[in-house]
């Protein structure tokens, strides 16, 4: 896979709610940094940090989020994603940058771009 289809497939996973497909595409040593000021903005290590202290918690702080990917731009083994969040009481904008490296999700950096209460 190209590192732009990786990170389709991550938020293909993300949306079905898929987390053993999530660990398939990140590496076991991948850094995940949320950026902000809030609950959940800290550097998760590693698939099972971001997905038990961070993804698995979203339902019940976000009732209905959804990512959805705007826009993506490819370079070599980098891509970044414009998406747009919603939630029963919310709406955001978040760029997410990623590194690829061997098929697999090494570094993802999320930030809020702007948030719509």
């Amino acid at each position: 896979m190209t590192p732009k289809e990786v990170v389709q497939k991550g938020y293909e996973y993300f949306a079905t709610g898929d987390m053993t497909g999530m660990r398939s595409i990140m590496d076991e040593n991948a850094t995940v940094k949320n950026n902000g000021m809030h609950k959940f903005s800290k550097t998760y290590k590693g698939a099972d940090s971001f997905i038990n202290d961070f993804i698995a918690h979203i339902p019940s702080h976000f009732g209905n989020f959804k990512v959805e990917p705007v826009k993506m731009i490819a370079e070599g083994e980098y891509v970044f994603v414009m998406s747009r969040g919603t939630t029963d009481q919310k709406e955001a904008d978040f760029g997410h940058f990623f590194k690829i490296e061997n098929e697999k999700i090494k570094v993802n950096n999320w930030n809020i771009l702007k948030s719509i209460i």
